[in-house]
Protein backbone atom coordinates (compact mmCIF):
# COMPACT_ATOMS: atom_id res chain seq x y z
CA UNK A 1 0.00 0.00 0.00
CA UNK A 2 1.47 3.36 -0.96
CA UNK A 3 0.30 6.89 -0.43
CA UNK A 4 0.31 9.82 -2.84
CA UNK A 5 3.45 11.94 -2.81
CA UNK A 6 3.70 15.58 -3.74
CA UNK A 7 6.57 17.94 -4.42
CA UNK A 8 7.13 21.13 -2.37
CA UNK A 9 4.79 23.16 -4.56
CA UNK A 10 2.05 20.52 -4.40
CA UNK A 11 -1.40 21.24 -3.02
CA UNK A 12 -1.85 20.67 0.68
CA UNK A 13 1.34 21.19 2.61
CA UNK A 14 4.23 23.44 1.59
CA UNK A 15 7.68 23.43 3.18
CA UNK A 16 8.45 27.12 3.77
CA UNK A 17 11.80 27.04 5.54
CA UNK A 18 14.29 24.72 7.24
CA UNK A 19 17.00 25.60 9.74
CA UNK A 20 19.55 23.31 11.37
CA UNK A 21 20.86 24.38 14.75
CA UNK A 22 24.11 22.90 16.04
CA UNK A 23 23.78 20.69 19.09
CA UNK A 24 23.83 22.21 22.53
CA UNK A 25 26.51 20.82 24.80
CA UNK A 26 25.28 18.08 27.12
CA UNK A 27 26.22 18.46 30.78
CA UNK A 28 28.61 15.91 32.33
CA UNK A 29 25.75 14.69 34.54
CA UNK A 30 23.50 14.09 31.50
CA UNK A 31 26.35 12.46 29.57
CA UNK A 32 26.83 10.07 32.50
CA UNK A 33 23.20 9.00 31.92
CA UNK A 34 23.87 8.44 28.19
CA UNK A 35 22.11 11.63 27.08
CA UNK A 36 23.53 12.53 23.67
CA UNK A 37 23.81 15.82 21.82
CA UNK A 38 21.23 16.37 19.10
CA UNK A 39 21.07 18.61 16.07
CA UNK A 40 17.87 20.66 16.07
CA UNK A 41 16.13 20.67 12.70
CA UNK A 42 13.29 23.20 12.50
CA UNK A 43 10.80 22.81 9.65
CA UNK A 44 8.26 25.50 8.84
CA UNK A 45 5.28 24.00 7.00
CA UNK A 46 2.31 25.88 5.59
CA UNK A 47 -1.21 24.49 5.17
CA UNK A 48 -2.32 25.67 1.71
CA UNK A 49 -5.77 24.05 1.95
CA UNK A 50 -9.10 25.22 3.34
CA UNK A 51 -9.16 22.38 5.94
CA UNK A 52 -7.04 21.69 9.03
CA UNK A 53 -4.16 19.28 8.39
CA UNK A 54 -2.68 16.78 10.83
CA UNK A 55 1.08 16.87 10.23
CA UNK A 56 3.38 14.16 11.53
CA UNK A 57 5.80 15.81 13.95
CA UNK A 58 8.05 12.96 15.11
CA UNK A 59 11.13 11.59 13.38
CA UNK A 60 10.53 8.11 11.96
CA UNK A 61 13.99 7.65 10.41
CA UNK A 62 17.01 9.58 9.21
CA UNK A 63 20.02 9.06 6.96
CA UNK A 64 23.10 11.11 6.16
CA UNK A 65 25.27 11.19 3.04
CA UNK A 66 28.72 12.41 4.08
CA UNK A 67 29.74 12.91 0.44
CA UNK A 68 26.97 15.39 -0.38
CA UNK A 69 26.42 16.51 3.24
CA UNK A 70 22.70 15.73 2.83
CA UNK A 71 20.63 14.92 5.90
CA UNK A 72 17.43 13.03 5.08
CA UNK A 73 14.69 13.22 7.71
CA UNK A 74 11.51 11.15 7.58
CA UNK A 75 8.48 12.64 9.33
CA UNK A 76 6.68 9.93 7.38
CA UNK A 77 6.54 6.17 7.60
CA UNK A 78 9.54 5.01 5.56
CA UNK A 79 8.75 2.53 2.84
CA UNK A 80 12.19 1.01 2.47
CA UNK A 81 12.63 -2.72 3.04
CA UNK A 82 15.09 -4.47 5.30
CA UNK A 83 18.15 -6.02 3.65
CA UNK A 84 17.46 -9.64 2.64
CA UNK A 85 19.81 -11.08 5.28
CA UNK A 86 18.10 -9.31 8.21
CA UNK A 87 15.15 -10.92 9.94
CA UNK A 88 12.89 -8.63 11.98
CA UNK A 89 12.25 -10.40 15.28
CA UNK A 90 10.32 -7.66 17.05
CA UNK A 91 8.00 -5.19 15.34
CA UNK A 92 6.42 -2.45 17.42
CA UNK A 93 5.26 0.41 15.18
CA UNK A 94 4.22 3.54 17.04
CA UNK A 95 1.66 6.16 16.21
CA UNK A 96 3.44 9.39 15.28
CA UNK A 97 3.16 12.63 17.21
CA UNK A 98 1.00 14.97 15.15
CA UNK A 99 0.31 18.67 15.12
CA UNK A 100 -2.76 20.37 13.67
CA UNK A 101 -2.19 23.26 11.29
CA UNK A 102 -5.21 25.43 10.50
CA UNK A 103 -5.99 26.51 6.92
CA UNK A 104 -3.55 29.14 5.67
CA UNK A 105 -1.42 28.89 8.82
CA UNK A 106 2.22 27.90 9.27
CA UNK A 107 3.61 25.62 11.97
CA UNK A 108 7.20 25.02 13.04
CA UNK A 109 8.12 21.42 13.80
CA UNK A 110 11.22 20.91 15.93
CA UNK A 111 13.02 17.63 15.25
CA UNK A 112 15.96 16.45 17.33
CA UNK A 113 18.41 14.41 15.22
CA UNK A 114 21.39 12.47 16.63
CA UNK A 115 24.83 13.83 15.73
CA UNK A 116 26.00 10.42 14.53
CA UNK A 117 24.65 7.71 12.29
CA UNK A 118 25.49 4.02 12.58
CA UNK A 119 26.20 2.22 9.31
CA UNK A 120 26.44 -1.49 8.76
CA UNK A 121 29.78 -2.55 7.34
CA UNK A 122 31.20 -5.85 6.10
CA UNK A 123 32.55 -7.76 9.06
CA UNK A 124 34.28 -10.96 9.87
CA UNK A 125 32.91 -13.76 11.96
CA UNK A 126 29.46 -13.98 13.49
CA UNK A 127 27.17 -11.03 13.90
CA UNK A 128 27.22 -7.70 12.14
CA UNK A 129 29.78 -4.91 12.16
CA UNK A 130 28.92 -1.24 12.41
CA UNK A 131 30.75 2.05 12.21
CA UNK A 132 29.55 5.35 13.65
CA UNK A 133 29.85 8.36 11.38
CA UNK A 134 29.53 11.96 12.58
CA UNK A 135 26.95 14.27 11.05
CA UNK A 136 29.39 17.14 10.96
CA UNK A 137 28.02 19.45 8.28
CA UNK A 138 24.59 19.77 6.68
CA UNK A 139 24.43 21.49 3.28
CA UNK A 140 20.97 20.25 2.36
CA UNK A 141 18.02 18.60 4.08
CA UNK A 142 15.79 16.13 2.26
CA UNK A 143 12.41 16.01 3.99
CA UNK A 144 9.55 13.53 3.81
CA UNK A 145 6.59 14.95 5.76
CA UNK A 146 3.37 12.96 6.07
CA UNK A 147 0.02 14.61 6.73
CA UNK A 148 -3.70 13.96 6.47
CA UNK A 149 -7.12 15.53 6.78
CA UNK A 150 -7.70 13.31 9.81
CA UNK A 151 -5.21 12.23 12.48
CA UNK A 152 -3.66 8.79 12.45
CA UNK A 153 -5.27 6.79 15.25
CA UNK A 154 -3.68 3.96 17.22
CA UNK A 155 -5.86 0.82 17.35
CA UNK A 156 -5.40 -1.22 20.52
CA UNK A 157 -4.57 -4.87 19.80
CA UNK A 158 -3.89 -4.30 16.11
CA UNK A 159 -1.39 -6.65 14.47
CA UNK A 160 1.92 -4.77 13.85
CA UNK A 161 1.92 -5.53 10.12
CA UNK A 162 -1.62 -4.13 9.82
CA UNK A 163 -0.66 -1.00 11.76
CA UNK A 164 2.45 -0.48 9.60
CA UNK A 165 0.29 -0.84 6.46
CA UNK A 166 -2.12 1.79 7.83
CA UNK A 167 0.81 4.07 8.69
CA UNK A 168 2.14 3.81 5.14
CA UNK A 169 -1.30 4.40 3.60
CA UNK A 170 -2.26 7.38 5.78
CA UNK A 171 -2.73 10.72 4.04
CA UNK A 172 -0.09 12.17 1.74
CA UNK A 173 3.65 12.82 1.86
CA UNK A 174 5.31 16.02 0.72
CA UNK A 175 8.95 15.65 -0.29
CA UNK A 176 11.38 18.54 -0.50
CA UNK A 177 15.14 18.99 -0.65
CA UNK A 178 16.04 22.31 0.94
CA UNK A 179 19.20 24.27 1.63
CA UNK A 180 18.90 25.19 5.30
CA UNK A 181 18.42 28.90 5.97
CA UNK A 182 20.99 30.78 7.99
CA UNK A 183 20.03 30.92 11.65
CA UNK A 184 19.22 34.47 12.79
CA UNK A 185 20.57 35.37 16.21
Amino acid sequence: MTRPRTKPSGAGLRIVNVTVRPPARVSDADAAHHVQERLQVHVEAENTTDKPLHIWASRRAYTYDSGTKTLTVYLAEPDFALPPDIILISDHPRAPMQTVVSPGETATIEIPVPTTIRRRTPGEGLGMSFVEEAIDEVRSVELHVQYGDVPFQHVVGEDPSEQRARLRAHGRVVEATVTPAEEKE
